[in-house]
């Protein structure tokens, strides 16, 4: 199956129904005869232009961007998901750890990765919590204070 196939199978599952996470996602596109990885699907998701957002009841579940309206900037999207879905940064020697809602730790480490700041070396995102490594203990209190000021 290449990727188009693939992407295409990928929109029709997020169109039947709502789904919060990659691995529910991994999940589908195996039950369709698609087996693909997390980091597949990934990557997938960044170039459909699918984010997460909450959905009329208030749950955390992907969602197509529609076409006509512009991406942010990183700065913008790591300010609204940080407002959004974070709930609260601690610095850690040179490691912040950012809390946020179940289910959006791989799109608030995806717009902080977008960021391209100087003084982030990398995220790893989990389910809920985002670990963000930086150089030094300095390095991740400047880090601490952008993203603070940016609204997480």
């Amino acid at each position: 199956m290449n990727k188009r196939q693939r992407q295409q199978i990928l929109r029709k599952v997020l169109k039947e129904r709502s789904v919060a996470s990659q691995r529910e996602l991994v999940d589908s596109l195996a039950a369709a005869g698609c087996p693909v990885t997390q980091a597949t699907i990934s990557r997938d998701l960044r170039e459909l232009g699918l984010q997460k957002g909450r959905d009329a009841v208030g749950r955390i579940r992907y969602v197509f961007v529609p076409a006509s309206e512009e991406r942010p900037d990183p700065m913008t999207a790591c300010s609204r998901m940080l407002k959004e879905f974070g709930r609260g940064i601690q610095v850690a020697q040179n490691l912040l750890v950012v809390r946020c809602d179940p289910g959006a730790a791989p799109g608030i480490g995806r717009v902080v990765d977008d960021l391209d700041h100087e003084a982030i070396l990398g995220c790893v995102a989990g389910d809920d919590t985002v670990i963000i490594v930086s150089r030094d203990t300095k390095s991740a209190e400047a880090v601490y204070a952008y993203l603070t000021e940016l609204g997480g």
